[in-house]
């Protein structure tokens, strides 16, 4: 695998995890009511002003995954954003 024309080979098993999580996250949306979910992975390579702007929602260990994560959510009307 690599790009296309690329003479150079990647592995992306170290991806699958990550897009696991991602595509369990956007799924869980709709089980929790919010727009937003953002692992704790993601809010700790956030400024601190950011993550203090987010709500702890759950902790929960997604499937095909051993360790826990905590989920939070960003309280924002996006409706009214322009």
């Amino acid at each position: 695998e690599g790009a296309i024309g690329s003479e150079f080979k990647i592995d992306a098993s170290y991806l699958s995890p990550n897009v696991n999580v991602a595509s369990r996250l956007e799924a869980a949306t709709e089980q929790f009511g919010v727009w937003l979910l953002i692992s704790h992975f993601m809010i700790n390579l956030c400024s601190a002003d950011f993550g203090g702007l987010c709500r702890l929602i759950d902790h929960v260990t997604v499937k095909g995954s051993k360790q826990p994560i905590r989920l939070y959510t960003l309280d924002l009307d996006y409706m009214s954003l322009e």
